[in-house]
Order: structure tokens, then sequence, then C-alpha cells
């Protein structure tokens, strides 16, 4: 089960929105801070919480590796490259968005799961809240960006086969290299900027 919560550190006092992944006996088995913040109309998240300061990490012990990225880190599709890399074959979006953005947030999640060849499944929060609209569909993308699935019932039920993964690993863009020492250091160049 995978759910949220803003979490307070006990070393620094700050604040991060967590998702918290818990196995079937309650055990936690990973966690990742969200690090990417809207601050806009109705998303004042930056006024309510810091960033997280990890990039998000493998959670491991399943039957594919797995890693999170909470709403907004989604339109980073380099962290979506970077769980890849460190073995991820399924990718987590939890979010809470806009009915009127789902268009666009259904191209940025195709271009993850292809871009990273890899299972993207994204839920949505139900219903808005005071002020907004948030709402709209859940959905499963396949490594080769296909959509097998997009609803708005409350519970559905996929079965993400390993051999999809294989495949768009073998396939175009996904057999490219993850050249992880170059990205590094132009990263490196980047973070030295002013």
């Amino acid at each position: 089960m995978l759910g949220g919560a803003i979490v307070r550190d006990p070393e620094t006092g700050r604040r991060h929105n967590t998702a918290l992944l818990f196995g079937a006996d309650g055990s936690l088995l990973g966690a990742t801070r969200k690090t990417h913040l809207p601050f806009e109309e109705g998303f004042w998240e930056a006024a309510h919480y810091e960033p997280g300061d990890e990039a998000p990490g493998l959670i491991e012990g399943l039957p594919m590796g797995l890693g999170i990225l909470t709403c907004s880190d989604a339109n980073r599709t380099g962290l979506a490259l970077l769980l890849r890399a460190l073995g991820a074959g399924v990718i987590l979006v939890p979010r809470a968005t806009p009915r009127a953005s789902w268009k666009r947030w259904r191209l940025v999640l195709r271009a993850g799961a292809v871009t990273s060849a890899s299972w993207f499944v994204s839920v949505n929060r139900p219903a808005g809240e005071v002020g907004t609209d948030i709402g709209g569909p859940s959905v499963v993308i396949a490594p080769d960006g296909e959509v097998v699935l997009e609803t708005e019932e409350p519970l559905a039920v996929v079965t993400l086969p390993g051999t999809a993964l294989e495949a768009a690993r073998r396939d175009y863009p996904g057999y490219l290299d993850v050249r992880a020492g170059l990205y590094a250091r132009a990263w490196a160049r980047v973070s030295k900027r002013p």
C-alpha cells in the first residue's frame, strides 16, 4: 500500500511530503520525499513544507524493483531514468492534479514510461478539496508507452508482466546506454553556475 504524509524530520525539524510504501505485513518497505514543490494558486506546497534533498531511490524485495516519483517529481523525467538505472521496473506516481491538466499529465507519464522503459502506475486523488478541482483518471502505462488502463474507478487491478519490460529494454529507446558518469559530469557543471 502506498500512502503519503507530511513528516517532520526529527533531526532538522523540517517538514516533508513523504510517500510511504508498506508491505502486506504492514512493514515499511520504503519512503521518498517529494523534491519538486509547486507554488501557485491552489497548490502552495512550498509554503507548507520543504523539498526533499535526496533523489528517490530503489525499493527492493518485490517481484520488480520499484521507484516512487511523487506528483511533480514525474515532470523531471531524468528522475525516471535514474530509477531505471538503479533497477526499477515499476515507477509509482501518486498525484493530486487538476482534472483540466490531465491531457498534459498523460503525455508526461507516457514520456516517462517510454524514456525509462519502465512501467508507470499513477493514481490521482479521487476528488477536489477546498478551492481546487483535483481529480480525474488514474493510469497504468506499459514500458513502451501503451496506456494499459485509464480509469476513474476507485479500484482496478492490472498485471504488470516482466516480458513487456524486457521487450521495451531491447527496443529503441530502451536499449540506449544510461551514461551515468557523463550525466553526472554535465550536472556538476550546472551546479557550479551562479
